[in-house]
């Protein structure tokens, strides 16, 4: 009778089990929800110190404050009694004025920029060659000194010499100023030829002073330059230049007009332009004067140099005048008797024949006839004797 009843033994033990342990996790779980609303509760209690021990400061703060101003109060009104001056109103010092933080962010911008101006001080320094990056060299006689100074502006602005050259102050008494100075003075030697070098140079000059000697010797005299390059960019004509080296030179003698000051406007850049042009490109030149809107000198550039390349590309697909003559044939006319010909005779030719010596037909054809009548005057001199 055991057997039987060993199963549900079993069952109830299981379920006894079961039943004890969700009532230990019901009670961990209640724990659990003690502890969490015991420290929600401290957590409540600290802020709400916190809160009041703010309060207290508060107030404590808006009394100092109003102690203080109560304070300055009776000093200008003493001050007013004993007519004395009032003293400018102090800054606050509480979490810092806004004039105050300014000035820091202010001070610290200015470091930043000092150390990266020292930073390329020193790469401007360690450069060996300048013509790797000012390529124009300036010549006594060469019409290329406003490229050779937009390079030169260009290569002080990046590392920040530009003060060296453009700026007529005095200069600052500081080591890192004369050693720059020196930097900027090796460079404007070094992208100048011989002869401009040693005519421009002068010891115990500066940068500034170098600068200037090599403007004036290129824009020196400027009314009588300006006078001279204004005719000849008036009476420049193409000729046989191409287009690229035709507005080239143009676009070099207005720059040149401007660096003197007396600066071309590109209306009338385009106008001489197209006065200049030469026989070929007439009937563009004319078609650019009508358009409206009127094209600028780029737009007039680009419209010229595709007419260039439309007038090489028919004159290259065009087949040679001398494989048109070969190909036309030649119409021979029918000789007038056969036998031995005259002067005047000629025989058809077939192809593949060899063409025949006329020569050989003089004469009625006979070659050794020829050699024999030719020959008989020669022999009858002397019996004539």
């Amino acid at each position: 009778m055991a057997g039987p009843s060993s199963p549900s033994a079993e069952q109830a033990a299981a379920a006894a089990k079961a039943a004890a342990d969700a009532a230990a996790q019901e009670k961990e779980r209640s724990q659990e929800t003690e502890h969490a609303q015991a420290a929600r509760a401290a957590a409540l209690q600290r802020a709400a110190a916190a809160e009041a021990e703010a309060a207290a400061a508060t107030k404590e703060r808006d009394a100092a404050a109003a102690k203080i101003q109560a304070a300055l109060d009776r000093a200008a009104a003493a001050r007013a009694e004993a007519g004395a001056p009032t003293p400018p109103p102090q800054e606050q010092k509480d979490g810092g004025s806004p004039h105050l933080q300014h000035h820091d962010f202010h001070s610290a911008m200015m470091l930043h920029e000092a150390a990266a101006v020292l930073n390329l001080h020193a790469q401007a320094v360690s450069i060996q060659n300048i013509r790797s990056l000012i390529t124009t060299i300036l010549d006594v006689n060469s019409g290329n000194y406003a490229r050779w100074r937009d390079q030169f502006l260009l290569t002080t602005g990046k590392f920040s010499l530009q003060d060296h050259v453009l700026v007529d102050a005095r200069a600052p008494a500081s080591p890192d100023w004369a050693r720059m100075d020196c930097v900027v003075q090796s460079w404007i030697t070094g992208t100048l030829s011989d002869d401009l070098a040693e005519a421009i140079s002068s010891r115990g000059a500066t940068a500034r002073d170098l600068w200037v000697a090599v403007e004036t010797h290129f824009l020196g005299n400027r009314e009588t330059r300006t006078i001279l390059l204004d005719v000849e960019f008036h009476g420049f004509s193409q000729g046989d230049l191409s287009i690229a080296d035709y507005c080239r030179r143009f676009k070099k003698m207005a720059d040149q007009l401007d660096d003197l000051g007396s600066p071309v406007s590109d209306r009338t850049l385009v106008l001489n332009v197209l006065r200049g042009l030469n026989e070929r490109f007439t009937s563009i030149g004319v078609h650019l004067r009508r358009a409206r809107p009127f094209p600028t000198f780029k737009e007039a550039q680009a419209e010229l140099l595709l007419e260039e390349m439309n007038m090489a590309h028919k004159s290259s697909s065009a087949p040679p005048a001398a494989f048109v003559a070969s190909s036309t044939p030649k119409q021979v006319a029918p000789s007038g008797g056969t036998g031995s010909g005259g002067v005047g005779s000629s025989t058809p030719s077939t192809p593949g024949s060899k063409p025949k010596n006329r020569r050989s037909k003089r004469g009625g054809g006979n070659s050794g006839n020829n050699s024999a009548n030719t020959r008989a005057p020669d022999a009858a001199a002397p019996s004539g004797g």
